[in-house]
């Protein structure tokens, strides 16, 4: 059996899935990521993963506590080019306070598409920790094969 690590939250309409990830290009040695995949709960849709590097994920989990600590809101943003030209998707982290109620939330925009995940303090720093501990474990790069000479 295996065993993977992840930390999933789940909103009344969507969720984020924090796992380790593996960015392999052609020609290149694979290489640590932290891949954030947020979802909707309906069935058929589909999902924004925002893959960050193990820096960013140390930065990230910094801009959580922050915000825990001071309110607000932080992001971080990623710029690609896709089939349609060049795409940005960037991830935010706030504290909210509507209506008498508090809390957290992860969203992720892309292009029109944008998904909100509001959890309780203790969720959000949970995966705060756990975005730390990730940065840690997927610092890593594969070592190719060097020729016996």
């Amino acid at each position: 059996m295996n065993r993977i690590q992840q930390v999933t939250m789940y909103a009344k309409q969507a969720g984020v899935a924090i796992t380790p990830y593996e960015k392999r290009a052609e020609g290149r040695p694979a290489e640590g990521r932290i891949a954030l995949r947020f979802f909707k709960l309906e069935s058929g849709s589909s999902s924004i993963r925002f893959l960050a590097e193990p820096a960013e994920a140390f930065e990230l989990c910094g801009k959580m506590h922050k915000v825990v600590r001071d309110g607000g809101r932080e992001s971080l943003s990623h710029r690609f080019e896709g089939r349609d030209g060049e795409v940005q998707t960037r991830l935010t982290v706030e504290r909210w306070e509507r209506n008498g109620k508090s809390g957290c939330a992860l969203a992720v925009q892309r292009g029109e598409e944008e998904l909100n995940v509001p959890v309780s303090v203790d969720r959000f720093l949970h995966a705060a920790e756990f975005l730390r501990h990730l940065s840690l474990q997927q610092a890593w790069v594969e070592e190719l094969e060097r020729p016996q000479g």
